[in-house]
């Protein structure tokens, strides 16, 4: 399973919404949107799901 980042548009910050998928499903949905409070600022935001980052590999 992968973390789903995402960029606050109001702080600038990469954030985890704490969403978390195989790379198979974030196949199937990246056409889709995905809403969620976010840990940064506190507000609600919709972010396209072809625009979250996966953490990097230590």
């Amino acid at each position: 399973m992968e973390r789903l980042l995402f960029v606050c548009p109001k702080t600038g910050r990469q954030i985890d919404v704490g969403v978390e998928t195989e790379i198979d499903t974030l196949l199937r949905i990246k056409g889709k949107m995905l809403r969620a409070a976010c840990p940064a600022c506190g507000r609600s935001h919709e972010w396209p799901v072809s625009e979250a980052a996966l953490p990097k590999a230590a």
